[in-house]
């Protein structure tokens, strides 16, 4: 080995090792210098007003008054806030790239004239509290990416990225508002549409939270479409701004008188009113607009004007029950000459009748009817009605009155009425209807108020029966004019009895018991044997037949099938609590009986002679 050249070695792999080690380090120190200070201190939710002059020329001023941008000169006018806040985050983030000091300037023997800044391209004066900042603008670099800038504040030159440039405005109208009505401010609980063509007004109303139309007629606004219009005035813009000048002639524009009045009134005051005008010559799809009270001349989208000349019929709320389901607690049904019942929502949302026994209802069903309350439409047959007794409804046929719980300070509960519907003497298809506060009567097609419980035992759980499908010994089906037997044998399995026909699947049969054995109806249609006949049940229909082995106890259940429901689901007829009731069968389960369970068809007697 030779030492001398390993030592060597050792020593030039260590200097080597010291120079990479400082030279990291001081690359390190200049590679990532502090980040230099903000060039403008200002913090932009601070700021109280801003004034922009382009070269000698004042452009604009804005004030903030209580959170709300407004110009103040050359014009008042509400300002965009969203642009204004933009510009100065913008301005806050300001940071020099290369700074020009006064040393500098004087060694180079130059003045701030040579960077543009004598007469500046923009000179920006911001308000912030006490304090007054004044950002100067110069010329472009060379290269034009960049610009010189001078602080008040600061001393020298610096030179910043020219993007800020783009977000100064140019005009005045650069940071004006382009929203057709700023809601910001504006209380009102009334909106109008003053037209030749048409006319009508609409009416908040906070004690029940509805709209009210209150011009042409008096009839419950619908709500949904109310917020719909209000959400396009909201949504509209201006397009052009036209004049600013008080003395102007809002004649020539077809602004005096208006051809179109849009008002705001809280209470009998108008609170602002909107008016437009005509088109210009060289534009149809434009019309003039303006403040009534204000100057300010501006050109908006026709389209506007159209959209408020929608008729008072279509805001019209047709709905005759007009109230969410889920703030429902309490129906109360009243029929002439009938049931009268009430049903009450549990803390657990569970309903029950109020009868003597507390019969639990049909959640679903409740559900389902409350939805179809709250969709009901009608058709007006006449408003402003007086005699309401020649529509049946004074005294009513039928009444469903909808309630909410209220619970007060000292504990006592009382019922409020949010909704009503009378039902009177139908007349063909239809049925007379009004609401609690209807002064006109509609109607309804018969056969949505027929879908609409109006006797308590329609509430009834719609569970038909509840069993094992272990239980069933023998399933009896009457089909197609003859009977066939299926028993379950020893090991379980499925055959026919002696004497009847066909071919049985085991797994099948299994399957349709087991859809049979939590048999819920769709809808209680009667109970009964008045009405079999209505139905379609002949006595020798279409007919299942199980017999269960309860214990030493053996049971029979039984299913018969009658005609068919508007709805196409098939009537059927079973025994509960030892009387009949008829109802709608369950489409797909029936399907799958016939498909599993019913007989083949007859043969005809020139075929048995053949076998």
């Amino acid at each position: 080995m030779n030492w001398k050249t390993t030592c060597a070695l050792l020593v030039c792999a260590g200097l080597l090792f010291g120079f990479i080690y400082f030279y990291e380090e001081r690359h390190k120190s200049t590679a990532n210098p502090a980040a230099p200070p903000a060039l403008v201190p200002v913090k932009a939710t601070e700021v109280s007003a801003i004034q922009i002059r382009r070269t000698n020329q004042f452009l604009l001023r804005v004030e903030r008054t209580n959170g709300l941008w407004s110009l103040t000169a050359p014009l008042a006018y509400s300002a965009q806030p969203h642009t204004i806040e933009a510009f100065l985050r913008s301005l806050s983030s300001l940071r020099s790239q290369t700074l020009i000091s006064l040393e500098e300037l004087a060694q180079a023997k130059r003045s701030v004239a040579a960077y543009g800044l004598d007469v500046p391209v923009a000179t920006i004066t911001l308000q912030q509290g006490a304090q007054r900042l004044e950002i100067l603008f110069g010329s472009k670099t060379a290269v034009g990416d960049q610009i010189y800038v001078q602080v008040n504040n600061s001393p020298g030159v610096h030179v910043v990225g020219a993007d800020i440039l783009d977000q100064i405005p140019r005009v005045a109208n650069d940071w004006r508002d382009p929203t057709l009505i700023t809601f910001a401010g504006l209380n009102f609980d009334r909106i109008e549409v003053r037209s030749a063509a048409r006319s009508f007004a609409i009416q908040a109303d906070p004690t029940n939270k509805i709209y009210l139309l209150t011009k042409p007629i008096l009839a419950r606004a619908h709500t949904a479409k109310v917020l719909h219009l209000i959400q396009n005035i909201r949504a509209a813009r201006i397009s052009q701004y036209v004049s600013d000048h008080p003395r102007d002639d809002f004649d020539t524009f077809g602004l005096q008188p208006p051809e179109t009045e849009l008002v705001f009134g809280l209470g009998t005051n108008d609170a602002a009113v909107f008016q437009f005008g005509k088109s210009p010559t060289n534009d149809a799809a434009q019309v003039f607009f303006r403040r009534a009270g204000r100057p300010h001349v501006m050109l908006v989208p026709k389209s506007v004007v159209d959209a408020l000349q929608i008729p008072a019929a279509e805001l019209r709320d047709r709905r005759l029950v007009s109230v969410a389901p889920e703030a429902v607690d309490t129906v109360e049904v009243a029929n002439a000459g009938g049931e009268t019942f009430s049903v009450r929502r549990q803390f657990n949302g569970a309903w029950v009748v109020l009868d003597a026994h507390g019969t639990l209802a049909d959640s679903d069903i409740m559900r389902d009817c409350l939805i179809r309350l709250g969709k009901l439409e009608g058709t007006v047959e006449k408003d402003v009605v007086t005699d309401f007794a020649t529509y049946g409804l004074e005294p009513f046929a039928r009444r469903y009155s909808l309630k909410s719980t209220i619970t007060n300070l000292s504990g006592q509960v009382t019922n409020r009425l949010l909704a009503q519907l009378d039902l009177g003497m139908k007349r063909g298809d239809a049925v007379y209807a009004r609401g609690a506060e209807d002064k006109s009567v509609y109607t309804v097609p018969v056969s949505e108020v027929a879908a609409v419980p109006y006797a308590s035992w329609q509430l009834r759980d719609r569970r038909v029966w509840s069993f094992s499908t272990n239980q069933v010994t023998r399933v009896s089906v009457r089909h197609n004019g003859y009977t066939r037997q299926l028993v379950r044998n020893a090991a379980g399995a499925w055959t026919l009895a002696p004497g009847s026909e066909g071919v049985i699947v085991s797994e099948a049969v299994d399957e349709a018991l087991h859809q049979l054995s939590e048999l819920r109806a769709t809808v209680w249609v009667a109970r009964g044997d008045e009405q079999k006949a209505e139905f379609g049940f002949t006595g020798e229909g279409y007919k299942i037949t199980l017999e269960l082995k309860n214990g030493d106890k053996p049971q029979n259940l039984a299913v018969e099938f009658g005609g068919k429901a508007p709805s196409l689901y098939p009537y059927a007829l079973a025994a509960i609590d030892g009387q009949n009731w008829i109802f709608e069968f369950p489409l797909a389960v029936y399907l799958g009986l016939i498909r599993d369970l019913s007989n083949p068809p007859p043969r005809s007697s020139q075929a048995a002679v053949d076998q």
